[in-house]
């Protein structure tokens, strides 16, 4: 016979391996792996791709249209030589303007001496354009610094325009010295040893429609792309499910075999590693069932063997609970025995003198022989304590009588009424009612000594006033009363105690009131408990049979 492995359970045929101390953990499909990566890495590259077409996209066009500036500036820069140094503003005014209708993108072309004094420029369509010119003067040293050849570029964004402008030199090869004067001939500035450069031409070719080219290229690279995207998922979806449903197919396999369908087999669906996999797992799943029948057969014989030393255990408990039943009860009734003849003997012994003394009070409070606030006082201390004591006689004589019950048809709302008008309250303490309009079989007068005892302490917890709540509500078997106070509270070890005999937390009294409280509870089949926390406040809960 087979050894069952060490950390196994059984639980009729499941059979499984503890993992003690396992953290859950945030779980992902396979299938979902598999997606993320595929789609991650199409979204990747996708966007990569589209990131470089677009980036060279843009710099095809913006060389194209630098391109296209410089070419109108040179071409300007050529038929204006002569006419810079003569000059002919008319002729310049033409040659810009010309230059402008020439090419819808250019904005602006304007034509500079030497001295960077405007002598010819094209209309200029916005007042934006006017002021960038005015105050966004070039400077002959720019010549100077990029040559006749490289000229200067630079990319302006103004507040309604985007514009790409060159300047570039006017370089004159001819001696001219004769003709523009000996003040020309000073300004002017040598170009290498070749000619002289006589002026500057300034062009500007806006942005607007190689923006227009970009977004719309952008736009459609986008479009594209995401098309990509979604088809790339949907066919990574196919692939995915192609793998991933036989996987499934033997999770679920191995799901109903830990469940106890120790009869499931997965099916072969394909002829690759997958296909090995359940065959090695239908394999495995014979062998376990081979194993659970024999660990099944085991057990029908250890069940029996189980039952027998369950019943002798309960033999054995009954058995044992019957001797403490009877120890408790030996223990009770010595007990009731004891303080059965303490009540009496103290009763009998002391209640005449305590009427006696109590008819004397009474005698001089209503003669008035004594009128002095002192003697009065005394009085009624002498009447206070010989009820008190009086009280402790009853309790005794009480607690050690059989509890007979008068079981009567109440309604719960007219018995709290009248139970509760028993204990006169200070003004301080407020009284809240919720009662409820049901019958309960009870003995009236042992409830009401029940609900007096529980109040009156209650009353006792609050000195310095505060709120006492009496609900009552009806369950399909019980009426529920429950009696809480807003007091001093009680710890959980006077909690512990506070039903037991002669336990008690105040200076005067023997502690027998709770204990008589929960004897009359039982003896209508009824539960008492308490609640309490120290400085909140205590709570009491009855619940009583409701037939």
């Amino acid at each position: 016979m087979r050894q069952r492995p060490k950390g196994a359970a059984r639980i009729g045929v499941r059979v499984f391996t503890r993992r003690p101390n396992m953290k859950t953990k945030l779980h992902f499909s396979l299938k979902f792996k598999f997606i993320s990566v595929i789609t991650l890495s199409v979204v990747f590259t996708a966007l990569a791709l589209t990131a470089f077409f677009i980036y060279t996209q843009k710099n095809v066009l913006q060389a194209s249209i630098e391109k296209r500036a410089k070419k109108i500036a040179e071409t300007i820069a050529d038929n204006s030589n002569f006419n810079i140094i003569t000059p002919d503003k008319d002729y310049l005014n033409n040659l810009a303007e010309n230059a402008r209708k020439a090419d819808e993108d250019v904005a602006y072309a304007v034509i500079y001496d030497i001295n960077i004094s405007a002598l010819g420029q094209s209309h200029l369509n916005s007042v934006e354009i006017s002021d960038f010119l005015f105050y966004n003067k070039p400077d002959i040293s720019d010549a100077v610094l990029f040559g006749a050849k490289a000229g200067k570029a630079n990319y302006y964004k103004l507040k309604n325009i985007d514009v790409y402008e060159v300047i570039v030199p006017v370089i004159s090869y001819d001696q001219q010295k004769e003709i523009a004067g000996a003040s020309l001939a000073n300004n002017s500035i040598r170009d290498d040893d070749r000619g002289e450069i006589v002026g500057l031409i300034r062009v500007g070719v806006t942005l607007e429609d190689v923006n227009k080219k970009i977004t719309s290229s952008s736009q459609t690279v986008l479009t594209i792309t995401l098309i990509v995207v979604v088809l790339s998922i949907l066919i990574a979806n196919i692939f995915v499910k192609a793998i991933v449903t036989p996987i499934k197919e033997l999770v679920d396999g191995t799901k109903k075999i830990a469940s106890g369908d120790l009869s499931y087999r997965a099916p072969l669906t394909s002829n690759d590693e997958l296909s090995d996999l359940a065959e090695s797992f239908n394999s495995m799943a014979q062998d376990l069932k081979n194993y659970v029948d024999e660990l099944n057969s085991e057990k029908q014989d250890l069940l029996k063997l189980k039952a027998m030393l369950e019943q002798r255990g309960k033999e054995l408990e009954e058995t044992l609970n019957k001797i403490q039943n009877i120890q408790e009860e030996l223990v009770r009734s010595e007990k009731f025995a004891t303080i059965g003849r303490l009540a009496s003997s103290v009763a009998h012994e002391l209640r005449n003198p305590l009427a006696s003394l109590k008819n004397i009070s009474y005698y001089f409070t209503r003669t008035g022989v004594f009128k002095d606030d002192k003697t009065k006082k005394m009085l009624e201390m002498l009447s206070a304590d010989v009820a008190r004591a009086n009280k402790i006689i009853t309790d005794l004589l009480d607690y050690s009588k059989a509890k007979k019950l008068n079981k009567l048809e109440t309604y719960m709302d007219d018995f709290m009424e009248k139970a509760v008008a028993n204990v006169p309250l200070p003004a301080n303490i407020r009284l809240v009612k919720k009662f409820g309009k049901f019958k309960v079989m009870l003995d009236p007068d042992k409830m009401t000594q029940v609900i007096i005892n529980i109040v009156s302490n209650a009353k006792d917890a609050m000195p310095n006033g505060g709120e006492i709540t009496i609900c009552e509500r009806e369950t399909p078997k019980y009426a529920e009363i429950t009696i809480e106070d807003n007091g001093m509270g009680m710890s959980q070890e006077t909690i512990s105690h506070i039903f037991e005999p002669l336990f008690s937390t105040k200076l005067k009294g023997i502690g027998l009131g709770l204990s008589i409280v929960k004897e009359i509870v039982e003896a209508h089949f009824g539960k008492i408990s308490a609640q309490s926390v120290e400085g909140l406040g205590t709570k009491f809960t009855i619940t009583l049979p409701l037939g």
